[in-house]
């Protein structure tokens, strides 16, 4: 006979009820309760984000020409008193500049959100940023605090009260300044200052030149690809696959300038295996050398050295000919040998690409002066995968030519007619 006292069965499973209502009443109200923090936390970030501020975050997409704190100062400060500026690259070019009040940093905001800071190039992107103070240690190209010629630096008293005469070493800063005048954009173009140094022969820096490329085919990628396809915006000094890191390269560019167009390019870019390439900039300041590289799965090195390749195209003799274009569907080719037919370019492309079968539209220019060279043209595919793909595998492919002792190294960029062969000649 079942007990029904305080230890029964009965007051039992009355105890077990209890106990899963109560459970039920916590779960709703814990549900309540964190759907109104998640509501109110939402409105929270979303009133921070509009609310204006004295520091406004500048983001520089179309990176053509140097960033750097003389630039970012030039532009900003006829909207009133700038404190500090940072910039840095994580994602792409992007700075903070601090205004001395809020009322400064809303006037500069309407004024510079979408312009250009140079003519068809440099556009901004303006929002208010959240920090209510920059931290700025030094005075260079990347950092300037302008309250204070030594950031960062502690004053103390000098151990003797006045020096009997001049010092021997200058006080005197040595950072570079240039001047720009507004004209077209927010800003001339580099090439008005002094020894035209500001152009496609962008000097090497000693900046963050190395870039963290994630997303690559484990199976296909190669230093050679990513040197193919690296190439087309600065000059590539080393390439390093990482083996703990599956899909996951380091490649160091020349200087800063290529690191940006890098970044405004190929980052978010997607490959023909699907995969979405990754780019981020790297807090290593250069590729140390590795004697003895493992193998990839295709047998050729992990790490290769081009810092002396004739196969990268800034240097001052070649700059008027590179073509920096964002990735498309058609491709320029040249360097080709002068009596190659369509049907051999085709077959060229098909061999290189193995795993796809592209469809192909090939239109040859016509050839320069009877005794042409070589050949060029562009080359439409059905989508921007294959054409990225193309460029990784075929670009600086050997092709024999009978009437050249060496064989002719097919070069291929992005073309500047994004929207197809076809659509281009019907405008013409």
């Amino acid at each position: 006979m079942m007990s029904f006292n305080h230890y029964g069965y009965n007051s039992l499973k009355n105890d077990q009820t209890n106990k899963r209502l109560r459970t039920a009443d916590y779960d709703r109200e814990s549900r309540t309760t964190n759907s109104s923090v998640s509501s109110y936390e939402d409105g929270r970030r979303k009133n921070a984000e509009t609310q204006p501020n004295h520091i406004l975050l500048l983001t520089i997409t179309k990176v053509t020409y140097p960033i750097n704190t003389d630039v970012i100062h030039t532009i900003s400060k006829d909207h009133g008193n700038v404190l500090r500026i940072v910039i840095f690259r994580k994602r792409g070019v992007q700075a903070m500049v601090e205004y001395e009040e809020v009322e400064q940093a809303i006037r500069a905001k309407q004024l510079m959100d979408g312009a250009d800071i140079y003519q068809g190039c440099c556009t901004l992107r303006v929002e208010y940023a959240k920090p209510s103070k920059l931290n700025v240690y030094k005075n260079d190209s990347e950092t300037w605090d302008y309250t204070t010629p030594n950031p960062g630096e502690k004053k103390t008293a000098p151990l003797l009260p006045d020096p009997p005469r001049a010092p021997l070493i200058s006080t005197r800063p040595t950072f570079p300044r240039f001047d720009f005048e507004c004209r077209g954009g927010l800003l001339s173009t580099p090439h008005d200052l002094p020894n035209n140094n500001y152009g496609d022969s962008y000097p090497a820096t000693p900046g963050r030149c190395v870039l963290m490329v994630y997303g690559l085919d484990p199976d296909k990628a190669n230093c050679n690809r990513l040197f193919n396809l690296f190439c087309l915006y600065g000059n590539v000094v080393k390439i390093k696959f990482l083996k703990s890191k599956e899909g996951c390269a380091m490649v160091q560019m020349d200087n800063e300038m290529s690191v940006d167009r890098c970044m405004d390019n190929l980052n978010k870019l997607t490959l023909i295996s699907g995969n979405v390439l990754q780019l981020q900039v790297s807090k290593q300041m250069y590729l140390s050398d590795i004697m003895v590289p493992y193998d990839l799965p295709d047998g050729t090195p992990s790490f290769k050295d081009y810092s002396n390749s004739k196969n990268n195209r800034y240097h001052s003799n070649s700059n008027g000919k590179n073509r920096r274009q964002t990735p498309s569907s058609v491709l320029h080719f040249f360097n080709a040998p002068p009596n190659i037919s369509e049907a051999d370019l085709s077959q060229t492309i098909s061999k290189a690409v193995k795993d796809v079968d592209p469809k192909i539209i090939i239109k040859m220019f016509p050839p320069k002066g009877t005794e042409a060279r070589s050949s060029s043209g562009l080359v439409e595919f059905t989508d921007m995968a294959i054409a990225v793909e193309v460029i990784m595998a075929v670009n600086h492919w050997p092709i024999k030519c009978e009437s050249s002792k060496f064989p002719y190294l097919l070069r291929l960029c992005f073309s500047s007619l994004p929207k197809g062969i076809a659509n281009a000649e019907m405008a013409q």
